[in-house]
């Protein structure tokens, strides 16, 4: 289980990595379109354009390793969090308009920080997304400075 305070965190205004492996242990990245904890489960899901990064897709099934990166842009505080995949699934229609105001929401802050919609707008999508859930084993603090890559406890 996370703390309510990274709970929050992934949930906010954050960019999102999502990494997965294939069977020779080459990663490949996606970014999120969005993420969210369930507290109820333990689990977090986190949402992608299964087009847009097919490699990430392909390699995401139930049982493999995953790691998520959250990152607040304007001051680069961030989490890593690692854990195993527990199911992978088409988006449902709330997944979809969650994605599409967190990627409207996403183009807005980031614009304001002096990055435009067409910098972004071949990767930050929600279109064709997939959502992938899984069980987090391992919490990192990763903002840069003298505590980056310090583990955190799971609670």
């Amino acid at each position: 289980m996370i703390s309510d305070d990274v709970a929050s965190f992934i949930e906010g205004l954050v960019m999102g990595l999502v990494s997965t492996r294939n069977s020779a242990n080459r990663a490949f990245i996606a970014r999120a379109s969005g993420a969210r904890y369930l507290s109820a489960t333990g689990l977090i899901e986190v949402l992608l354009s299964a087009v847009q990064w097919s490699d990430v897709a392909r390699n995401a099934h139930a049982g493999a390793p995953i790691a998520t990166t959250f990152v607040r842009p304007n001051d680069y505080c961030a989490y890593q969090i690692k854990g195993w995949i527990e199911d992978v699934a088409p988006a449902s229609g709330d997944d979809i308009a969650r994605a599409e105001r967190y990627v409207e929401r996403m183009l807005e802050q980031m614009s304001d920080l002096g990055v435009t919609r067409i910098q972004l707008s071949h990767t930050l999508t929600a279109s064709e997304l997939m959502r992938i859930s899984f069980r987090p084993t391992d919490l990192f603090l990763q903002t840069p400075g003298p505590r980056a890559g310090q583990r955190l406890e799971l609670s």
